[in-house]
């Protein structure tokens, strides 16, 4: 059974997969086949790896081109219970998007329900 460590770097490497086959292999080694994914903002859920695999997709379509895009864990992964959570960092070349993740999981180990919320960051340097 995967840690949640393990968990979170294989959807996190998910995000930034740009060959479909490739990021399909990687949500089904971290997600049930059942997943839920629920985004602040977004007015559906997204139930499915392949719709996960989809709707990444259609966020990468986004990208701005020539730009190097990559997912940092900026918290460590805390899990009790079955539930879990952790910080990332979306980095467009020099802008970053920052978001929690809080997650269940399913009995299989893998990730049932993904819950992403939009964090403003970190506080700018030198503020207390």
């Amino acid at each position: 059974m995967a840690t949640p460590d393990e968990l979170a770097a294989a959807f996190a490497a998910a995000g930034t997969e740009l060959d479909e086959t490739a990021r399909k292999d990687l949500l089904a080694s971290c997600c049930g086949a059942e997943i839920r994914f629920l985004q602040e903002g977004w007015e559906h859920e997204v139930v499915g790896i392949d719709a996960l695999s989809d709707a990444i997709g259609e966020f990468q379509a986004g990208w701005p081109d020539g730009v190097d895009v990559r997912v940092e864990i900026t918290t460590p992964v805390d899990s009790h219970h079955g539930f879990g959570r952790g910080g990332f960092a979306w980095v467009f070349g020099e802008d970053r998007g920052y978001g929690t993740d809080f997650v269940e999981l399913g009995p299989d180990g893998l990730l049932k329900t993904i819950v992403v919320f939009g964090d403003p960051g970190p506080p700018p340097r030198g503020t207390p």
